[in-house]
């Protein structure tokens, strides 16, 4: 009787260790996801470093805002252009939060700035990406 309950318990350990090693995985996966869309949108969209986009974004990147083209050149070619105009003195760009599950990571964004008449204006919007492979390989938005 005893070897039983001693073989029970060792089984139900080892099947626990196996159970948190999968979580701890999972967040480690999470915590990268996070990690690589919070880095692209600060240095890419923040930071209008164009050129660091292939650090993040997979070459066959599919873009679902029909503004920008689907792919890494055609976000490029897109945001080269954006950001060669000239912003507005206090437009301001922040990162609010990041959320992810899965492969999904969501950021919630909050845009300011004053309009050449005087307006103050406050724009929040989010966007999701899917990463793949250490990638950003999807994205799409949404924008009050």
């Amino acid at each position: 009787m005893h070897t039983v309950k001693m073989k029970s318990f060792g089984q139900t350990m080892v099947f626990a260790l196996l159970g948190f090693a999968q979580i701890m995985r999972a967040d480690e996966a999470l915590t990268r996801n996070k990690a690589l869309v919070r880095d692209f949108y600060t240095t890419v969209l923040i930071g209008r470093q164009v050129d660091a986009a292939p650090r993040f974004l997979s070459i066959d990147y599919i873009q679902h805002n029909p503004n920008v083209p689907t792919g890494l050149k055609g976000f490029m070619d897109t945001f080269r252009a954006r950001f060669a105009q000239q912003l507005l003195a206090d437009y301001k760009r922040e990162l609010l939060n990041v959320v992810a599950e899965d492969d999904l990571v969501v950021i919630y964004v909050r845009q300011t700035w004053t309009s050449r008449e005087g307006k103050h204006n406050k724009a929040l919007g989010f966007d999701m990406f899917r990463v793949q492979d250490g990638k950003i390989a999807e994205h799409w938005d949404a924008e009050d």
